[in-house]
């Protein structure tokens, strides 16, 4: 309080029926001050953290008689997009994308999966380039994401979508509906597998692998073991100079006894031969 400029004694301005805060409550009460503005903090990174791991979802629409649609927009950190587009089997679909950064991807996802992607635009050998023919009927997700160490150091990228369907339906195009992956690949068959920690199951997990053309490598789709009261999961393994990786953030570890790899993803190990990779 100020009366023409001279400042009143903190003696004058008490009243005189009301005790001094002993320095014990004051220290009280500015820790519990100070515990509540750090509860607060912490809440708004768990709060920040969680929004950064949402992925949003939005459908592409085309202009009445077109047959293709660009998408420019941005992503940051660990947040992904997925672009949802109605399509019919024996369609053609192309996709490529343009970005300002490296480790900026896109996948495909087929109608019939969560995150099984049926192209993966960071194996190359054409890197963020799709055209295929589809073989369901559906939405197919484009995918649009940061790779791991990228989404981490919460880099942004900047991207164009170049979306086209071409090309009449064709029913006969379609794939059994109780099938899993690619409807073209490079082989086929079943795997040794087993699923938390039971014994191996010789043969007992379908697979189908696509074999890169210009560089050491392959993309493997299998179905997991079976597991009493459960669903087979679904898998896609990367193989690429050496190293094994999944979309998924399952860790991955890696053995090779003479020409047999002996691969763990979270709870479940695969045994896959060379020749499934190479061929031969």
């Amino acid at each position: 309080m100020f009366v023409s400029g001279n400042r009143l004694s903190s003696q004058q301005v008490r009243p005189r029926n009301r005790p001094m805060i002993r320095p014990m409550l004051l220290a009280a009460a500015l820790f519990t001050a100070t515990l509540f503005t750090a509860t607060l903090f912490t809440a708004l990174i768990a709060a920040q953290v969680q929004a950064d791991d949402q992925m949003r979802t939005e459908r592409v629409h085309f202009a009445p008689g077109a047959t293709s649609a660009v998408i420019a927009g941005s992503i940051e950190g660990r947040e992904s997009l997925d672009f949802l587009l109605s399509a019919r089997a024996g369609q053609t679909l192309k996709v490529t994308m343009e970005t300002d950064n490296s480790a900026n991807y896109f996948n495909l996802i087929p109608p019939d999966a969560e995150d099984v992607a049926v192209y993966t635009g960071s194996n190359g050998p054409e890197f963020n380039q799709y055209e295929g023919e589809l073989d369901l009927d559906g939405d197919w997700k484009i995918r649009v994401y940061l790779y791991r160490a990228a989404a981490r150091r919460g880099e942004r990228a900047d991207y164009r979508l170049d979306i086209s369907i071409t090309g009449a339906p064709d029913p006969s195009a379609a794939r059994a509906a109780n099938d899993f992956g690619p409807r073209q690949w490079d082989a086929r068959g079943h795997l040794g597998c087993a699923r938390g920690g039971q014994p191996m199951q010789t043969g007992g997990c379908p697979f189908k692998v696509i074999r890169y053309r210009t560089e050491a490598g392959a993309t493997v789709f299998v179905q997991g073991a079976e597991r009493r009261g459960e669903p087979r999961s679904e898998r896609t393994l990367y193989f690429q100079q050496g190293d094994w990786s999944t979309p998924t953030s399952d860790p991955v570890s890696a053995t090779k006894r003479a020409d047999l790899w002996i691969l763990s993803v979270g709870d479940e190990v695969y045994e896959i031969p060379e020749a499934i990779l190479g061929g031969g």
